[in-house]
C-alpha cells in the first residue's frame, strides 16, 4: 500500500517536471505540441514510461517523437537537477498514447450513428 502510494506521488512528480521540461527549457524545434497523459513507473521506480499524445499530422507527431526521444538524456539531467533530493532518477521511455487516438475514433463513430 505505502508502495503504491509512493510510486502515484512520484509518477505526479515527474509529470509535472517533465511537462516543464519539454515546454520551458528543450529547444528542439522537432517537439511540437506534446501533452503527458499518464507515467507508468515500475515498482523499483527506475523505469518510467512516459505516454504522450502529439498534435498535428502524422508527420508532424514523428517529428516530435524523434525530438523527445533525442533530448531524453537532457531531460533526465534536467530533472536530476530538479528533483536533488532524491537518490535517482529513473530511465525514461517515450510512447506514443493510442488510447486517445481509440477514444477519438469511438467519439467520431458515435456522432455519425446520432446524425444517422
Amino acid at each position: 500500500m505505502l508502495l503504491e502510494q509512493k510510486k502515484k506521488h512520484f509518477e505526479k512528480l515527474l509529470k509535472r517536471n517533465i511537462s516543464y521540461i519539454i515546454y520551458k527549457k528543450t529547444k528542439d524545434p522537432r517537439i511540437g505540441f506534446v501533452t503527458i497523459t499518464r507515467i507508468d513507473m515500475s515498482n523499483d521506480l527506475r523505469n518510467a514510461k512516459i505516454y504522450i499524445s502529439i498534435l498535428g499530422t502524422k508527420e508532424e507527431q514523428e517529428k516530435s517523437m524523434k525530438g523527445l526521444r533525442s533530448a531524453t538524456n537532457f531531460i533526465r539531467s534536467e530533472l536530476a537537477y530538479e528533483l536533488k533530493k532524491y537518490r535517482f532518477i529513473p530511465e525514461l521511455h517515450f510512447y506514443y498514447d493510442k488510447e486517445l487516438e481509440k477514444v477519438y475514433q469511438l467519439m467520431i463513430q458515435m456522432n455519425k450513428l446520432e446524425k444517422d
